[in-house]
This record gives structure tokens, sequence and C-alpha cells, in this order.
């Protein structure tokens, strides 16, 4: 792997079938947000699915993306807010 300074060390950089790669930073963890453990692409995602109500088809076109990607990025999302929720249901509260 080459060195970037640019990068910061929890970012992973897939191939983009479409030119330089896309630089996707890790999940964040450790927050009362439950938004803040998606990814930018899961959050986009779902935004414009759920809040916009596009289709799978729509959103990837905007995203470039095929539209089983688009929906697997999808249940992905919903499954990591999923066990984030239950989680913090599990735990006792601090009070």
């Amino acid at each position: 792997m080459i060195d970037d300074p640019g990068r910061s060390p929890g970012m992973r950089t897939p191939k983009t079938p479409h030119g330089p790669r896309l630089v996707i930073p890790e999940p964040r963890q450790g927050t009362a947000d439950p938004m803040a453990a998606l990814t930018p692409l899961q959050l986009r995602v779902l935004r414009m699915r759920v809040v916009e109500g596009r289709t799978a088809e729509q959103v990837a076109v905007l995203l470039d993306m095929s539209p089983r990607a688009v929906r697997v990025t999808q249940h992905k999302a919903l499954e990591t807010l999923r066990a984030y929720l239950k989680a913090a249901d599990d735990q006792p509260d601090a009070g």
C-alpha cells in the first residue's frame, strides 16, 4: 500500500470502475447519535430513499451505482441502525 499523506489511517479506498479510488471513512462509533454509526454513503442512500422517496433505480443513476448496490447499502444501513438501537436498549440507564 502506498502512503498517502492526505488519507487518515481509518479510511478505506476501494477501487471504482469509473476513475480514481473513492475514499470511504470508517463508521463512527462511541457516540450518542445512531446515525453517526453509518458511513456517508449509507446516510446519503437512506436520505434519498426514505426522506426523498426515490426509487433504487433513481438513486443508482444519481450515485453511479447499480440498483442492487443501492438496495444492499440501504439494507446494511438499516441493519446497523437496528443493532445500534438494540444495543442502546440493552444498556441500563445512567440516571
